[in-house]
C-alpha cells in the first residue's frame, strides 16, 4: 500500500510500505481525507519534533477513514463506519516509524473499549486519543477538521476558561482561531488574540472576532494587555504556537491570580523557557474524546462552522505544495483527499 513518508528532514515521498496483519481488536480502515497539522507536521518534517528525528516515518494524525474489515474481537466498529485517527503499524524488522502514521492507504483503529471489557486492568489513560466513530451523516472532511477543534475545546474547558475571565491567545493559525471561538463559547468576557504578522492577524480576526488584537512584533505586549484590561492583567494566557519565549512573555501579561497554559509543542531546538518551573504555568492535557458528542451537537446547532477553517483542498499527492502554501501563509488549513 502507498503511504506518505518523511524520508529525511525536509524530504517527503509517497511509496509502498508493508500492510500490517489485522489483529483481533483491530479494524482496517481505508483512508478518505486527511489534513496537514500546521504546527506538529511542520516540526516533524523539519526534524525538530522532539524524539521524532529518525527517518523514514509515516506522517499524519489528522485523518478520517472508512472501516472495511474488522477483527474477531471487535464490537465497537462495523464495516462502513467513519473513524478518526487511523494509524499504520509495522511489524518487527520493518525500518519505518509512525510519525504519527495516519497518511497511508490502509490503516488500523483499535477497539480499546472491547479490550477494556475483556481486561479491566487496562487503564483508560493508556489510550491517549480514542479512535472514535463519527456521527451518522457527518462529512469525512468535517471529521478531520473536528480533530483539532475537539482538542482545543477540551483544552480550553480544562484550563478553566469561563465567564468573568479575560483570555489572551498567542497564535493566529487554526489553533489560535479555535481557542478564541471556544473561549467566547464558554463565556469569557474579553478574548484577545496576539500574533506577529499583520496579514495573519487580520485574517484570523476576521474568522473569530476577538475583542482586540495585539501585534507581538510591535513590542510592549504586557503593557498593551494591561491597557486592554484596565490595568487588571489577563486571567488566562494561552500559548498556542509552540514557542517557549511566549511562555515568559505571557507571564508578564498576567493578572495577580492569572495563569499561563501551554498548548503548543516547541521544536526540539527551542531553549527552555526562563519560567519553566513557575507555578503560574500549566501544562494541560486535553481529552478530545470527552467533548466528542458535545462538539458535533455544536456543529448541528450552527454554533461552530468547521468549514471556515479549510482554505485549500487538494489531492494527497500534492502534499509538498500544501506545505509550501502553509509556509508562505497563502493557505490557512490544507485538506488532502485520498
Amino acid at each position: 500500500m502507498k503511504a506518505v513518508l518523511i524520508e529525511a528532514a525536509g524530504e517527503l515521498a509517497i511509496r509502498d510500505v508493508p500492510m500490517t496483519p489485522l489483529g483481533d481488536y483491530h479494524a482496517r480502515v481505508r483512508l478518505l481525507v486527511g489534513s496537514i497539522c500546521n504546527s506538529t507536521d511542520k516540526k516533524l518534517l523539519d526534524g525538530t519534533f522532539s524524539g521524532c528525528a529518525n527517518f523514514p516515518g509515516v506522517l499524519g494524525h489528522e485523518a478520517v477513514g472508512k472501516v472495511v474489515e474488522v477483527g474477531t474481537k471487535v464490537s465497537n466498529y462495523k464495516i462502513g463506519d467513519l473513524v478518526i485517527r487511523p494509524k499504520t503499524y509495522f511489524e518487527e524488522g520493518v525500518d519505518i516509524r509512525e510519525y504519527f502514521g495516519s497518511f497511508a492507504e490502509l490503516g488500523l483503529v483499535t477497539d480499546q473499549w472491547a479490550i477494556e471489557e475483556d481486561d479491566p486492568s487496562i487503564a483508560k489513560s493508556d489510550f491517549l486519543h480514542p479512535q472514535q466513530v463519527l456521527p451518522k451523516g457527518v462529512d469525512p472532511a468535517v471529521g478531520v477538521l473536528a480533530i483539532t477543534l475537539k482538542e482545543t475545546l477540551s483544552w480550553t474547558r480544562r484550563f478553566g476558561v469561563d465567564q468573568n475571565t479575560s483570555v489572551l491567545i498567542f497564535g493566529t493559525g487554526p489553533v489560535g482561531v479555535a481557542f478564541v471561538m471556544f473561549a467566547k463559547q464558554l463565556g469569557a468576557d474579553n478574548v484577545f488574540l496576539a500574533g506577529r504578522t499583520p496579514s495573519s492577524i487580520e485574517r484570523a480576526a476576521a474568522m473569530c472576532h476577538p475583542t482586540a488584537t495585539i501585534n507581538v512584533a510591535d513590542g510592549d505586549v504586557a503593557e498593551k494587555a494591561k491597557e486592554l484590561t484596565g490595568g487588571a492583567g489577563i486571567d488566562r494566557v494561552i500559548e498556542g504556537v509552540g514557542d517557549t519565549s511566549i511562555i515568559d512573555l505571557g507571564i508578564e501579561c498576567l493578572s495577580p491570580e492569572g495563569r499561563v497554559g501551554v498548548y503548543g509543542v516547541p521544536p526540539s531546538t527551542d531553549p527552555d523557557a526562563v519560567h519553566k518551573t513557575d507555578t503560574r504555568v500549566s501544562y494541560i492535557a486535553p481529552d478530545e474524546a470527552e467533548v466528542h458528542d458535545e462538539f458535533f451537537d455544536m456543529v448541528r446547532r450552527g454554533d461552530v462552522d468547521p468549514w471556515v477553517f479549510m482554505s485549500h483542498r487538494m489531492d494527497h499527492r500534492e502534499i509538498d505544495r500544501g506545505f509550501e502554501m502553509l509556509e508562505s501563509r497563502e493557505a490557512f488549513k490544507v485538506l488532502l483527499d485520498w
